[in-house]
């Protein structure tokens, strides 16, 4: 199975193709209003974007939360591909990449990963996942938490924290996973693995998550 996959959804360009068990990487950091050079990207990892959509299986992308135009510029570009070339379009939480990530330095059963991605200097993008042998199931919905709520769960021993939206000093927890941070990667091992059950992924299904709109208000 050949799956491209792309991860623009803040401060940071990644790309990924996956031939079977094989994934090629490449990852940029930038300021989180720069937006992709779609060559550059598909430059970076050798695809050739005239001729190589047409041996791809799938097309995937982190589809938030994040930056709001990021995402939505990602969206687009993508779904205008996947109709053309009649390819399944997968959309991926950015949280849950993280936290699939996050499971390949886990070898315990039925561990809890924690994940929070930085909104800004108060407020962090959250949710909660069960990991059984690289296995996640969400244990709490995707959303929006204040630093103090974030610092009240780094109390708890019996978990795992990844993601760049924890407080500062979160490095010093000894189940806190500095390597898992987000990438393409994990997006495109997460959609060979929802391709495989044979279900439809349209595009006009394949939405960014945004969590927090232009308009969002704190509370």
């Amino acid at each position: 199975m050949n799956i491209l996959s792309l991860d623009v959804s803040g401060n940071y360009s990644s790309i990924s193709i996956l031939h079977d068990d094989e994934v090629n990487t490449f990852t940029q950091t930038h300021d989180r209003k720069d937006r992709p050079d779609w060559d550059k990207l598909f430059a970076s990892i050798g695809f050739d974007s005239k001729e190589g959509f047409d041996s791809l299986d799938g097309l995937a992308f982190g589809c938030g939360p994040g930056s709001y135009t990021a995402l939505r510029i990602t969206a687009s570009f993508l779904k205008a591909i996947a109709e053309v070339k009649k390819l399944p379009l997968v959309a991926i939480s950015n949280l849950e990449s993280i936290a699939q990530e996050a499971s390949q330095w886990i070898d315990g059963v039925d561990t809890k990963i924690y994940v929070a991605i930085e909104a800004d200097t108060r407020e962090s993008y959250f949710c909660g996942y069960q990991n059984n042998n690289h296995q996640l199931n969400s244990i709490a919905d995707e959303a929006v938490l204040q630093m103090d709520g974030l610092s009240d769960l780094l109390k708890k021993e019996d978990c795992y924290f990844a993601g760049t939206g924890w407080p500062q000093g979160a490095e010093n927890h000894p189940n806190f996973l500095s390597q898992a941070v987000g990438s393409a990667e994990p997006i495109a091992i997460i959609a060979k693995k929802k391709l495989e059950t044979g279900q439809d992924f349209l595009p006009e299904d394949a939405n960014p998550v945004y969590l927090k709109t232009p308009d969002y208000k704190k509370s």
